[in-house]
Formats: structure tokens, C-alpha cells, sequence
């Protein structure tokens, strides 16, 4: 399976390790430092570095090194030490999607039959008018499309992801709904009529708490999940049948906040369909950007938002869980979490499509909807080969 710290160019691939180790060789010794300024070429090859990665190091740029996965602890030598530039100066704050390298090859589970992701506004349903109407117009056709989609996928069980609002639970951790059934309404903001009744699946959401700590992970495992505006407002829209089973998994950013491991938690969900039989849909809620903090409701970074769009059309929606915590923070992603969990049990190499995006200061963000066209598999072909859940 591909890895998602890959970087490249041209003639070859270049990968974050491979970038971080010659970095870190030129720190610790001055002398080769010194060959390196003057021949990036000749002494990065030496370094396992073609010319043009060799180059990015020697220019100092961050952004590039940044994109490919290195980590800024070890970008920022690069122009404080080796460059003596104490101030790091000529560096850029632009993230970069890094097109050079050559994707990885699909490795979809069998047994996922979709993926995509959608924002969970609660405004597009509540009081949809407070928005501009072509832009509402946009965003609800996007969530037809998607909802069709999975309905064509035609799978056995949803996992679904969303970020804690209203309910407290008793540690930081992601949060496993393993109820047999899932019921709540937006009563929150004024629609007690806007509810939603969900079949559970028991069975396979222990199995995913079992998986996750039998990788000595931290998940929290609870028989009550109250739905609010993160579940109701996606899946009144998408949900291709009212019984379908449904499994949340409800992240919580203000307690933990780690986009690697958001990442690592959908890298294991892929061990876990290897040992089930259903056919399984994979949605992803929340965002883009989007701020809760005192004074600052209604931004939106779109800037920001179009580099995610971008990185997923890419097919590099992965790499974004190399990103250190602040830059998601700083422009209001921290629902990004719930989209790595989904790239996560995707795995790299699948470009997205978006179906929408709409910036909506009333309402309060960014708001999106993507899906991933999963490359054909005989096990998402077949047809209604699997169990039911």
C-alpha cells in the first residue's frame, strides 16, 4: 500500500523520510553543509536527492518541503541554519499542493463500496434563508448528488463521522456509537421537528473499538450517542433508507486534536472491513473552515479551503494529516479530523470530486460537499454478494 509521506519530481519520487534524513545529515555536519551550498546537485545525490529536491533545499523552501510531508521542526533548518537567515525571512506561509510526485496506486478495501464527505451546517435546514439562495440552491444539489450516489453504492452499514457538540463524554478520545439505535432532533436551534431516528450496529462498532485497541489506541466506547445537527443535517439528505445501519464516530477537538491521528484511526478501520463481509459506505462530516471562538463567527478562509479542495482532488487528501496542528486550527478546520478518518480508510491515491462549495458568512463557514469515486474492485462489482450487517 502506498504511503502518504511521499513527495517527487520529475524522474523520480522523493519521499519524506528521504528529505527529512539529508536534512538532518547537513545539520550535523558543517563540512558537508559546505559542499552542499556549493553543489546542491552533485552532494544531494550523494544524499539519495535529485537536482530539484536538492534545490528546494538549498533555496530554502518550506512551503514545498512542508507539502511533501517534512515537518517543520525540520523545514525551518533549513533556512535558520543553513541558510543564517535568523528572522526566516523569505519563507512563505502558502501551503503548496505538490503535484510532482506520482500518485500511489489505489489500495480501496474491498468491501468499501463509498467514501465522500459533506459539511453538517445546521442553518441549511433550520432557517436555509438567512443565506444567499443561489448559494443554497448549490450546496442542497450537492447533497443530492451525493445522496444518490450512496444510494447506488447500495451498502450493508454507514460509518459516519462528526465532531461532539452538546454532549459531554468521559474522555478526550474518539467516541464509538455502539448502540442499537441512535435517535435526536435539533431542538438546540429551534427545530425540535428536524429529527432523526438511526438503526445502530452493535456488532461491527465493537469490533472497531476492539481493532483500535488492540493498536494501543485510545477510543472510547459509548451506548448513547445523541444525534445532533452533525448527523441529522447530512443524513436527512443522504441516507439511502431509513433502516440502514449506522455506526457514528464522533471526534472531540477541543479535548484532542491530532489530524496524524485522525489518520492512524482510519488506517485501522481498513483492518477491520478485511474481516467483515458488509458492504460498507464511509461518510465524513463537518467544515471546512469554520470558527466557534467568541468574535470571530462567520469567516471564512477560502483560501484555505480551496488548498483542502485542492489537495483532495489531488488525490492527496491523505497528506493533510501531516500538517502540524496549528495550520488546520489557525483557519478554522478543526472538523477536519472527521474527513482524515474517512482519507484514512480510503488511503491514498484517490482523487476527489467536489460537488460543491459554498463560503456563507451567515451561517458561519465554508461548506462543502465531495465525494471520492472509488476505483472498481471485484468485491464493490459483484453486486449483493455480502451479508447484511
Amino acid at each position: 500500500m502506498g504511503k502518504s509521506d511521499g513527495a517527487g519530481n520529475g524522474g523520480g519520487v522523493v519521499n519524506a523520510k528521504v528529505l527529512e534524513q539529508a536534512i538532518l545529515a547537513l545539520g550535523r555536519d558543517t563540512a558537508l553543509l559546505a559542499r552542499f551550498r556549493a553543489d546542491p546537485a552533485g552532494v544531494g545525490a550523494e544524499l539519495g536527492l535529485d537536482a530539484e529536491w536538492a534545490g528546494v533545499i538549498a533555496e530554502g523552501r518550506r512551503d514545498r518541503l512542508r507539502s511533501a510531508g517534512v515537518v517543520d521542526g525540520i523545514t525551518i533548518l533549513v533556512s535558520r541554519w543553513f541558510a543564517d537567515d535568523l528572522g526566516d525571512s523569505t519563507s512563505a506561509s502558502r501551503f503548496h499542493v505538490e503535484h510532482s510526485a506520482p500518485l500511489p496506486d489505489p489500495d480501496v478495501p474491498a468491501n468499501l463500496v463509498f467514501a465522500g464527505g459533506c459539511s453538517h451546517v445546521p442553518d441549511l435546514l433550520a432557517r436555509p434563508e438567512i443565506d444567499p439562495a443561489d448559494g443554497v440552491a448549490r450546496l442542497t444539489e450537492g447533497y443530492r448528488r451525493l445522496g444518490e450516489r450512496i444510494a447506488a453504492a447500495d451498502p450493508d452499514v454507514l460509518i459516519v463521522t462528526a465532531d461532539c457538540h452538546f454532549q459531554r463524554f468521559r474522555t478526550g478520545a474518539f467516541v464509538v456509537g455502539t448502540a442499537a439505535s441512535h435517535t435526536g432532533s435539533m431542538e438546540f436551534f429551534k427545530r425540535p421537528d428536524l429529527d432523526l431516528a438511526l438503526t445502530g450496529a452493535p456488532a461491527f462498532a465493537r469490533s472497531i473499538v476492539d481493532a483500535v485497541r488492540a493498536e494501543g489506541m485510545e477510543v472510547e466506547e459509548a451506548d448513547r450517542v445523541d444525534l445532533d445537527h452533525g448527523l441529522i443535517v447530512p443524513l436527512r439528505q443522504v441516507l439511502p433508507r431509513p433502516d440502514l445501519p449506522v455506526i457514528p464516530i464522533i471526534t472531540q477537538p477541543a479535548r484532542t486534536f491530532s489530524p496524524f491521528g485522525a489518520r492512524a484511526f482510519g488506517e485501522v478501520l481498513r483492518t477491520v472491513l478485511e474481516t467483515r463481509g458488509e458492504r460498507v459506505a464511509m461518510l465524513a462530516t463537518g467544515g471546512l473552515s469554520h470558527w466557534l471562538d467568541p468574535g470571530k463567527f462567520g469567516g471564512v478562509d477560502v483560501e484555505f479551503d480551496t488548498y483542502i479542495l485542492e489537495m483532495l482532488q489531488a488525490g492527496r487528501g491523505n497528506d493533510l494529516g501531516n500538517l502540524e496542528p496549528y495550520p488546520l486550527l489557525d483557519h478554522g478546520q478543526y472538523e477536519f479530523l472527521n474527513w482524515l478518518i474517512m482519507l484514512g480508510l480510503v488511503g491514498p491515491g484517490v482523487p476527489a470530486e467536489v460537488l460543491a462549495y459554498e463560503p456563507m458568512e451567515a451561517s458561519g463557514g465554508g461548506w462543502t460537499v465531495v465525494d471520492l469515486p472509488l476505483p472498481e474492485r471485484a468485491g464493490r462489482a459483484s453486486g449483493r454478494e455480502h451479508a447484511h450487517a
